[in-house]
């Protein structure tokens, strides 16, 4: 991957759901450095078509066009893998980006991660905790939805957010001690159940609001229409 002492840059991981080309290329020049690539499998599709040049490229090529296996599967910048394997293509390319986010100032932005297969959307989806894991911050992003992971408090700012909607589900079975603050609805040391709805659509009121958590883990999704 990068060399010793290259500066470090913010990830964009394209895999092979459903990606928009005009919000790929917003989010890529949005970044303040020319961010790090990573194409996974028929993600290169989308690559390809507006021409971006993928710094890795990770898959077995089961997916994608058969040009694009003829292209990069032996380019030095390949990760192929067999397809008979114990994790997906993007599993893979996030273990890659984690570690190449040495510095907590990365962040990782995963694309065409939805649009697709229900079973590859859950998977992506719980790929979040890896990143969590490693406080790596990371985020699933489509034109209308932008996921993320807390274990911890955090503070959303209305001026940043993705979308007017702002859900929190319970990514653990049981997330304690949830306490809302700026928000249409709040809460005060609540209990969020998996299964449950109460997180679903609030809205921030105030120009900033806190999320409080005692433990587990939370969706944080901010949509719009």
């Amino acid at each position: 991957m990068a060399e010793a002492g290259d500066k470090k840059k913010d990830i964009i991981i394209v895999t092979g759901g459903v990606v928009d080309d005009i919000l790929l290329m917003d989010i890529i020049e949005s970044t303040s450095d020319k961010p790090y690539i990573i194409g996974v499998d028929k993600g290169m599709e989308a690559l390809e078509r507006l021409q971006i040049t993928a710094d890795l490229i990770v898959g077995d090529f089961d997916s994608a066009d058969e040009s694009i296996k003829e292209k990069y599967a032996m380019d030095k910048r390949t990760i192929l893998l067999n397809p008979i394997k114990d994790m997906t293509d993007t599993h893979v390319a996030v273990k890659k980006a984690v570690d190449y986010a040495e510095s907590k100032n990365i962040s990782i932005i995963i694309m065409g991660a939805t649009g697709g297969r229900i079973d590859h959307l859950l998977g992506n989806i719980g790929l979040l905790k890896h990143c969590l894991l490693y406080d790596v911050k990371a985020c699933i992003v489509d034109r209308q939805n932008k996921i993320s992971m807390l274990d911890k408090d955090a503070v959303i700012k209305k001026k940043d957010l993705y979308g007017k909607f702002i859900s929190l589900i319970p990514f653990t079975d049981m997330v304690e001690g949830v306490t809302l603050e700026g928000f249409k609805y709040n809460l005060s040391d609540g209990v969020l159940l998996k299964g449950d709805t109460l997180g679903i659509s609030n809205e921030l009121i105030k120009e900033e609001g806190r999320i409080s958590i005692k433990s587990g883990i939370l969706l944080l999704l901010e949509t719009k229409d």
